[in-house]
C-alpha cells in the first residue's frame, strides 16, 4: 500500500476536526431553538380543551363542514382568506373535539415563538433570543390565541418568518442590494421574506399592514451606508410586484364575494376609548391575561410585569442604536402597527388586540435584545430569573374565565331535559347556536320549534303547561344588542324565575315554570326568588 503523506493525513484531520466543529455549531444553534418550540407548544397544548368554543370557533367549524366551492365563497364573502378553513375541512372529518381543531394553531403559535428566538440570536447572540422566545412562547394572549380555532397563530407565525427574512436583509445591506444572479446576493432572506409573506397575505387580508411597516423598516435599510440604495429599491420592488401580482386576483375576487363592501367586515368592532387602547396593549404587549371576547384584563399575577416588559423594550432600543437598519425594521414592526390601527380608528374603529397581535414578534424581539444592556456578570442570572417569572406570570391564564360559558349553560340544559312542552327563549340566535355545539354531542341540540326570540311565543309555551329558559350571554366581540336589564325588562311577561343561574361571568339562565312559583326570601335577606334559595340571586 502506498503511504499517505503525512501533510495529507495533517490536512484531512484538520477537516474532519472543521467539520465537526461545525456540525456541534449546528447542533448548538438548533438545540435552543427546538426548545422554545417545544416550551411554547406545551404551553398552548395544556388546557388546549379546556375553555370552550365561543362565536368565531364555530364559525371555523360551520364553514369547514361546508363544499369546497362553497368554502371558498363563503371565505371571500366575509372577508377572509380561505386557506386556513381548507386546512380545517381537512382535519376535520376525523374530530371536532377542541384539541384536535386547535392544534394547528398550537403548532403556528410555537413556530412563530421559534423564529421570533431565531430573529433576535441573529441580532443579540443566546441570551436575546432565549429572553425574546420565552416572551412569545410565554405570552398569555399567544397561548389564547395558540388555543383558538382561529387564523390569526397563522397568520403571526408567517409574519414572524418574514421578519426573520427582513432583518436578514438588514443585517447584510450590501448583500441585500446585490442583483440575485450575483454569487454574493442575500437570496435567501429575500426568498424567506417574500414566500412568508405571501403566505400571510394568503391568510388574512391584516397581513397588508405588515406590508406596510416592512416598506417603512426597509427605508432604513435603503439608507445604510453599506446599501446600494438604487439596488435595493430595486429588489424591493420587484418582490412586492410579484407580492401584488399572485395576491390581486385572490382581493379581486374578494371584492366581488363583498359586493365591494369590504368595509363593513369590521362595523362591529366598539368604537376605540382610553380604556379599549389600554387593555389591547397590555395584553397583546405587556403579558397582561385579558378576555378574548371583552376588554376586560384580569389581575395581574407577577407585580409590575407589564412595566418590566416595557422597560426591557426601552432598553433593547437603547441597545439597537448601532444597528440602526435592523432598528428600523423592528421598530417599524412594532410601533407602525397600534399607530396606523389608532389613526384609521378615529375614522372607524379597527382596534381589536387580534388585529395588533403580529406585532408582538417584532416587540418581543426588541424586549429580548434589552438583556443586552444588562452588565456582563449579571446577565445570566438576570435572564434565569426572568424566564421564570414569564412563566409565572402566565399559570393564572388558565383558570381564567377568558371565553363565554356556554359549555355550562348547555350542560344545565341537558342535564335538566328539555321536553316536547319546553322552550328555549334567547335574545340572540347565536347562543342556541353555541349550547347547541355541546348539545349535539350526546344527541340534545335544540330543534327549531324548540326555542324562539319572541316573548310571547314563549308565553304561550309557558301558559300550555311547558317550562320556558331564557337564555342571554355574550357570543361575540361585538356590542351586546342588549343589556341583562333590558333583556330582563322585555322578558316580564313570564314573570318571576324559578331559578336564575349565572353560568360563569357572560351567560346567565332563567327557568319559568307556570304557575310561577311564591316568593321566598334568600339567605342574605336581599333578594328574592321562586324555589330553591340556593338559585337566590340579585336584583
Amino acid at each position: 500500500m502506498p503511504n499517505t503523506p503525512p501533510s495529507d493525513t495533517a490536512s484531512s484531520l484538520a477537516d474532519d476536526a472543521a467539520g465537526g466543529d461545525r456540525r456541534r455549531s449546528r447542533w448548538r444553534a438548533f438545540v435552543p431553538g427546538l426548545a422554545i418550540f417545544l416550551v411554547a407548544l406545551l404551553a398552548r397544548w395544556h388546557g388546549i380543551a379546556g375553555k370552550p368554543y365561543w362565536m368565531d370557533e364555530v364559525v371555523t367549524l360551520q364553514r369547514a363542514a361546508l363544499s369546497w366551492p362553497a368554502l371558498i365563497g363563503d371565505s371571500l364573502h366575509f372577508h377572509h382568506l380561505p386557506s386556513y378553513f381548507a386546512l380545517i375541512a381537512g382535519i376535520e372529518p376525523f374530530g371536532t373535539h377542541e384539541a384536535w381543531i386547535r392544534l394547528p394553531s398550537a403548532l403556528f403559535g410555537a413556530g412563530a415563538a421559534a423564529a421570533v428566538f431565531g430573529i433576535a440570536r441573529a441580532i443579540g447572540g443566546l441570551e436575546a433570543g432565549l429572553l425574546a422566545g420565552a416572551l412569545m412562547a410565554l405570552s398569555p394572549t399567544q397561548v389564547q390565541y395558540g388555543q383558538e380555532a382561529r387564523s390569526y397563530a397563522m397568520v403571526i407565525c408567517c409574519i414572524a418568518i418574514a421578519l426573520r427574512g427582513l432583518v436578514g436583509l438588514a443585517l447584510d445591506p450590501r448583500a441585500a442590494s446585490r442583483p440575485w444572479r450575483d454569487p454574493g446576493a442575500a437570496r435567501g432572506p429575500w426568498i424567506t421574506y417574500f414566500g412568508a409573506t405571501l403566505a400571510g397575505l394568503n391568510v388574512l387580508s391584516v397581513a397588508l399592514f405588515w406590508v406596510a411597516a416592512a416598506s417603512i423598516g426597509a427605508i432604513g435599510i435603503a439608507r445604510a451606508r453599506q446599501a446600494d440604495a438604487r439596488g435595493f429599491l430595486r429588489n424591493w420592488g420587484m418582490v412586492h410586484a410579484g407580492l401584488a401580482l399572485l395576491m390581486a386576483p385572490w382581493f379581486t375576487a374578494m371584492m366581488v364575494a363583498a359586493h365591494g363592501r369590504v368595509g363593513n367586515a369590521v362595523d362591529w368592532v366598539p368604537p376605540i376609548s382610553w380604556g379599549h387602547v389600554w387593555s389591547a396593549i397590555a395584553s397583546v404587549y405587556l403579558l397582561r391575561v385579558g378576555s378574548l371576547v371583552t376588554f376586560h384584563l384580569f389581575a395581574a399575577p407577577v407585580p409590575g410585569v407589564a412595566i418590566g416588559v416595557a422597560v426591557l423594550a426601552v432598553l433593547g432600543l437603547i441597545w439597537l442604536q448601532r444597528r440602526r437598519p435592523a432598528r428600523a425594521v423592528l421598530a417599524a414592526g412594532a410601533l407602525g402597527l397600534p399607530l396606523a390601527i389608532g389613526l384609521i380608528s378615529l375614522v372607524a374603529s379597527l382596534w381589536m388586540p387580534r388585529y395588533l397581535l403580529w406585532g408582538a414578534a417584532p416587540f418581543f424581539v426588541v424586549a429580548g435584545l434589552g438583556i443586552g444592556m444588562v452588565p456582563q456578570r449579571l446577565r445570566r442570572p438576570a435572564l434565569a430569573l426572568l424566564l421564570v417569572l414569564i412563566g409565572v406570570n402566565l399559570l393564572p391564564y388558565y383558570s381564567s374565565e377568558t371565553k363565554p360559558r356556554w359549555d355550562l349553560a348547555a350542560a344545565t340544559l341537558r342535564q335538566a331535559g328539555i321536553g316536547p312542552g319546553d322552550m328555549v327563549l334567547t335574545e340572540d340566535p347565536w347562543g342556541v347556536g353555541m349550547t347547541n355545539v355541546y348539545l349535539a354531542r350526546t344527541g340534545q341540540a335544540l330543534r327549531p320549534e324548540q326555542w324562539t326570540v319572541d316573548p310571547d311565543r314563549a308565553q304561550a309555551r309557558l301558559v300550555a303547561g311547558g317550562r320556558v329558559w331564557a337564555l342571554y350571554g355574550r357570543v361575540g366581540q361585538g356590542a351586546m344588542t342588549s343589556t341583562l336589564d333590558q333583556f330582563l325588562a322585555r322578558i316580564a311577561e313570564l314573570g318571576r324565575p324559578a331559578s336564575w343561574i349565572a353560568e360563569g361571568r357572560d351567560v346567565v339562565l332563567l327557568r319559568f315554570d307556570h304557575p310561577p312559583p311564591p316568593e321566598i326570601a334568600c339567605a342574605d335577606g336581599q333578594s328574592t326568588v321562586g324555589g330553591d334559595t340556593a338559585d337566590c340571586a340579585p336584583r
